[in-house]
């Protein structure tokens, strides 16, 4: 096979391929094995090579460290070489993605993004995009009021993502709502963060009711991933989980709501529809009659709650029932006691 002859450039990109990541660490002689071998290039001098470190040593921040006589060349943990600057869109992509997923994301995951995050901060410093306060203009706030996240070991979300990655059922130790340990021997279908608390998605050996069994993670005690191999859910997705239901009770089949709002109250659901077949008619006293075809949950009742005496529920009549219930039980609540 012919020996190809390449620029400098070339030669140079294909040696950053090459330099790892500390504590790997590689000498001029490896760099040019590797070449001979991978890139078929021939006639490399050692002093080529030592030329070529010293120019991504000072453009590309390559750490060099001597030992005895040799050199020895890396990358620090966390360093990302980028041979395209990033923009002011994709780094206040990246930056939103750390602040609003970090709960989310595998520990390794993280790891591995934490130098995007870091260029992205730089960009956003720069002279030429004035971002720098971007954290002061940016942000994503509930409408319910945001209470303080429920603490979990992180160490244990990290388990359930290597479980689900390995395919490996794992023993946890829970303490239930009581306050009751008890161990299971688990078989992960999911994970879900819904607003303050993340959940595992589940079923585990011995459970009585077939069905999913949601775990909120900060309960979980003890994890040991086990050998076996779980029990997955043919078709399981946790989309549609989410879609039907999965995290909120269900109240009623029915799903024809129709409700009575007050005129001011209702303006908000011309601009986000409770649902895509959602009607608006105008009512003669001022107020407007709202139809909707949806999922009638616990969220959509503490929703409806919430607007008080803005609101009225005109079916299903079992729904306007408990609503009235709940709104007796109020007023004993605010009733002066004798």
């Amino acid at each position: 096979m012919a020996v190809k002859e390449v620029s400098q450039i070339e030669r140079q990109l294909a040696i950053l391929r090459r330099i790892p990541t500390e504590p790997q660490k590689v000498t001029v002689n490896d760099l040019i094995e590797y070449l001979e071998a991978s890139h078929n290039l021939g006639n490399l001098s050692k002093r080529s090579i030592q030329r070529d470190m010293a120019m991504l040593e000072r453009v590309f921040g390559v750490h060099v460290k001597t030992m005895g006589r040799e050199n020895y060349y890396y990358f620090p943990q966390g360093s990302h070489i980028s041979l395209k600057k990033m923009g002011p869109d994709l780094a206040l992509g990246f930056l939103l993605m750390e602040k609003y997923t970090h709960s989310l994301l595998p520990e390794a995951s993280l790891d591995a993004l934490a130098p995007y995050f870091k260029e992205a901060k730089l960009a956003l410093k720069s002279e030429k995009y004035k971002y720098a306060d971007w954290e002061k203009r940016v942000a994503i706030y509930p409408k319910v009021y945001p209470l303080e996240p429920a603490t979990f070991n992180a160490n244990h979300l990290l388990d359930i993502y290597k479980a689900l990655l390995l395919n490996k059922q794992f023993k946890m130790n829970y303490t239930k709502k009581g306050g009751e340990t008890k161990d299971y021997i688990v078989s992960a279908q999911g994970v879900v963060q819904q607003e303050q608390v993340s959940y595992l998605i589940a079923t585990y050996e011995g459970q009585k009711a077939e069905g999913l069994i949601q775990f909120a993670i900060h309960r979980i005690n003890e994890i040991e991933i086990l050998d076996s191999l779980p029990k997955r859910i043919a078709g399981f997705d946790i989309r549609q989980y989410l879609e039907q239901g999965g995290l909120d009770i269900s109240l009623y089949d029915e799903q024809s709501l129709e409700l009575i709002f007050s005129h001011h109250t209702a303006q908000h659901l011309n601009e986000t529809p409770l649902s895509k077949d959602q009607q608006l008619t105008q009512l003669k006293d001022g107020r407007v009659r709202v139809t909707a075809t949806i999922n009638i949950t616990q969220s959509v009742k503490w929703w409806l709650l919430g607007f008080g005496d803005q609101v009225e529920v005109i079916r299903p009549k079992a729904f306007r029932d408990a609503m009235k219930k709940t709104v007796h039980g109020m007023m004993e609540l605010y009733s002066p006691k004798s």
